[in-house]
């Protein structure tokens, strides 16, 4: 493994936990290499129940800030894309039943997963989670939108 992949994935490792803490826990959460992809075209995958209800764009830019905090621009370039998948995906299914990991790294190889092929990735966390288990919704101040 590259020096600055491992610099990066052990970076994205503390990212992963600081996101569980002040989010809410994660259903998945891995850098994930799309087949015939080049280095470094990895995409961060991301589940949770916070982001469903903050929906993608806004789950997306907070992931990105918080890698873009820490991160060099070098870094930065590895990641070419965010994606957020819903808790009720049917494919995140098939990857929960193949995994099962919190705060730390599996490495996957050849897998196909969300319509996609990936050539390899790292999982950081990869766990089933219930609807209890997410933090409850804040309450909106009557002049906010809905």
């Amino acid at each position: 493994m590259k020096e600055e992949l491992k610099v990066l994935l052990n970076k994205l490792a503390v990212i992963e936990r600081e996101i569980s803490e002040e989010k809410g826990e994660l259903t998945f959460f891995a850098m994930l290499l799309p087949w015939g992809g080049r280095e470094p075209a990895w995409e961060l995958t991301v589940s949770a129940h916070w982001a469903d209800r903050d929906h993608g764009p806004a789950a997306i830019g907070y992931i990105v800030d918080k890698y873009y905090a820490v991160c060099s621009n070098s870094e930065r370039m590895m990641i070419a894309h965010v994606s957020i998948i819903d808790t009720d995906d049917d494919e995140l299914d098939d990857i929960l039943d193949d995994y099962d990991v919190e705060h730390g790294m599996v490495k996957m190889k050849y897998s196909r997963y969300f319509d996609k092929e990936f050539e390899r990735g790292y999982i950081f966390t990869c766990k089933r989670r219930t609807a209890e288990a997410a933090p409850p919704e804040r309450e909106r101040a009557a002049d906010q939108p809905v």
